[in-house]
């Protein structure tokens, strides 16, 4: 549906059926009516994840999306710990569902009243072909400070404050200009006007089938990054089901010292986010294989502490240490997060965004629950330290997978802007 129609409405949707259900749980008396309602809220937050990346990428360029990837794993870490807070803080356990559903619930409602963003104003072929028509006209390049106006229904906005406005300027140089834009993004065949905002965008894809979704995987860079975040269920499954245990048992720690772990990990993994977003956005910069290389070298890399983790350290280990030793390892192994969603946007075109970040997301959802199951396997073959020894394997192969992708992100994002170019300059061939 992101891929197909207007993102505004359908966000809005996303995340009401999501807090009615919250707010349900609250007043339900069956566990059946309670299976239900979570039932909804997990549809909402599958939902939405490839809504949020599909409408980020029209508002930011290639450069700046994995730092806002970042912020936006940030932001549900943030609201996942403020919810546990408000559970830990009150006696009764349905009055934190109504707490947090309501203010939710305003929210889709104002989600109504913001405006979808262009499909592809952020690509650099849109750009491109913006400013040659500004550059077309030499009478704007004698020293002024260039109008670039965006065609918002039947007003003309600047990009820039500059010493010229379009609204109101009487020169004939300037109106050529906004005009010659205007038909760019009114007239291109790959241009549509959707009916639910005036704003001219890349043409949805209304043709939405198995065979569009599967063209998508066809993408190297996609089918990769898709393929490296499934290995990796196999670590995450033991740490968010079995490390407290195992801490406690294996390792003889106390229950207050592996719950300190757990958090000292989890606090590494909230800097691990960040920090993925600040590589993503500066290594890009520089090379565009410079996420992809990051997101391998970490994961491989992240095994490393990890393996003292679960091997080394007991009840008298050095207090430092292993607050050292856990929270490099949770930097580490999350610091592909944000990247992967700014790869997998970057490879595909505007209106299959939608597709390929569901597809990831299904991926990691399958691997939370097979993830723990296949390490219960291990355990069952093994004793549990080699199994989960063995379980760190799925790190070092996603760490590789990641790193092909290093072969054909180049090749697949320029792609991508001439497939972009071709569609735009098709209309101004047929003029």
């Amino acid at each position: 549906l992101a891929d197909s129609i207007n993102r505004s409405p359908l966000y809005s949707a996303t995340v009401f059926v999501g807090e009615i259900g919250c707010l349900m749980t609250a007043f339900v008396k069956t566990y059946p009516a309670l299976y239900a309602c979570r039932v909804l809220t997990g549809i909402s937050i599958g939902g939405a994840i490839p809504v949020i990346y599909s409408v980020l990428a029209d508002l930011y360029p290639a450069n700046q999306r994995a730092g806002i990837a970042a912020v936006v794993t940030t932001g549900t870490g943030l609201g996942m710990g403020i919810g546990q807070v408000i559970a830990g803080s009150l006696d009764d356990w349905r009055l934190p569902f109504i707490i947090v559903s309501i203010p939710g619930l305003i929210c889709s409602m104002l989600l109504l009243l913001v405006q979808d963003p262009r499909r592809g104003e952020k690509e650099q072929a849109f750009l491109e072909k913006r400013n040659q028509i500004i550059n077309a006209d030499s009478t704007l390049t004698d020293g002024e400070d260039i109008v670039v106006p965006v065609v918002r229904g039947t007003h003309f906005e600047s990009l820039e404050n500059c010493g010229m406005d379009c609204r109101t300027s009487n020169s004939t140089s300037c109106r050529d200009t906004v005009q010659r834009i205007s038909r760019i993004q009114n007239d291109a065949p790959e241009l549509n006007n959707t009916r639910e905002s005036p704003r001219r965008s890349i043409k949805p894809s209304h043709c939405v089938s198995c065979q569009s979704t599967m063209e998508i995987l066809k993408i190297p860079s996609v089918l990769l990054t898709i393929l490296q975040a499934a290995p990796g269920a196999l670590p995450f499954g033991f740490c968010a089901t079995f490390l407290n245990d195992f801490l406690q048992e294996q390792r003889e720690m106390t229950k207050q010292q592996a719950t300190g772990v757990l958090l000292t990990f989890g606090a590494g993994n909230a800097v691990g986010v960040i920090l993925g977003g600040v590589l993503g956005h500066f290594s890009y910069k520089r090379d565009v294989r410079g996420p992809p290389f990051f997101m391998g070298v970490s994961l491989i890399i992240g095994c490393i502490p990890f393996y003292f983790l679960v091997n080394t350290v007991d009840e008298n280990g050095n207090v430092g240490v292993v607050s050292a030793i856990t929270i490099i390892s949770g930097i580490l192994v999350v610091i592909p997060v944000p990247l992967e969603r700014s790869i997998l946007t970057n490879v595909c075109l505007p209106q299959s965004r939608g597709r390929a970040n569901a597809l990831v997301s299904i991926v990691d959802d399958l691997g939370k629950g097979l993830g723990p199951a296949l390490v219960s396997v291990l355990i069952t073959t093994f004793d549990r330290q080699t199994a989960f020894n063995i379980s760190l394997i799925g790190w070092i192969i996603g760490g590789l997978l990641s790193l092909a992708i290093m072969l054909f992100v180049d090749n697949d994002e320029k792609a991508v802007q001439q497939t972009l170019r071709i569609q735009l300059s098709g209309n101004q061939d047929g003029e």
